[in-house]
């Protein structure tokens, strides 16, 4: 039995979430000043009925008045099968998340967060924390971001200049085989 000559990977299509008709945006989650112990959900996406399996995921927030270091934003991504059924009241449509603002409480439906954006103490910044790998539970996905920091996202005087950004990539693996 043969054994491939070498196993790759590739990126596919991005999804990006951020302000609505910004640079690069596919779907929309208002970033614009997102208050301090606040959180919004963003618009679902649809990976495909037959998804891939892992998914390079990066947090980038734009900060605005400079946050104590340490603290986090925490990125949540919620799963459906039928882009109706969602955890933790999750709709699927860009809006706030929760409902009722106990994010804490919520937040336990939906798992650990994905990854969190550490802050450093600047202002008016674009914080990138490192990229993960995740993989979906369900079809439709949906970003809930979480501000803990002390501070606000940045408020810009027109919204789609805001960099905040969550970026998902599916990475595809081949095995390759010259013969």
């Amino acid at each position: 039995m043969a054994l491939p000559d070498y196993i790759k990977s590739e990126f596919g299509t991005a999804v990006i979430w951020g302000e609505a008709g910004a640079s690069g945006v596919t779907k929309t989650l208002t970033f614009e000043a997102l208050a301090a112990g606040s959180a919004r959900m963003g618009a679902s996406a649809d990976l495909g009925a037959a998804w891939d399996q892992d998914y390079y995921v990066q947090l980038i927030i734009e900060s605005g008045s400079a946050p104590t270091a340490g603290m986090a934003i925490d990125l949540y991504i919620a799963c459906s099968y039928d882009n109706s059924t969602w955890p933790a009241g999750v709709s699927g449509s860009d809006g706030a998340w929760p409902a009722d603002g106990n994010e804490d409480e919520w937040a336990k439906q939906l798992g650990r967060p994905v990854t969190s954006c550490i802050s450093t103490n600047d202002g008016t910044t674009v914080q990138k924390q490192q990229p993960v790998i995740w993989r979906p539970r369900g079809r439709y996905v949906a970003p809930v971001v979480d501000n803990n920091w002390d501070q606000a996202v940045r408020d810009e005087a027109t919204a789609t200049n805001n960099d905040s950004r969550v970026i998902l990539v599916p990475v595809r693996t081949f095995i390759q085989d010259t013969a």
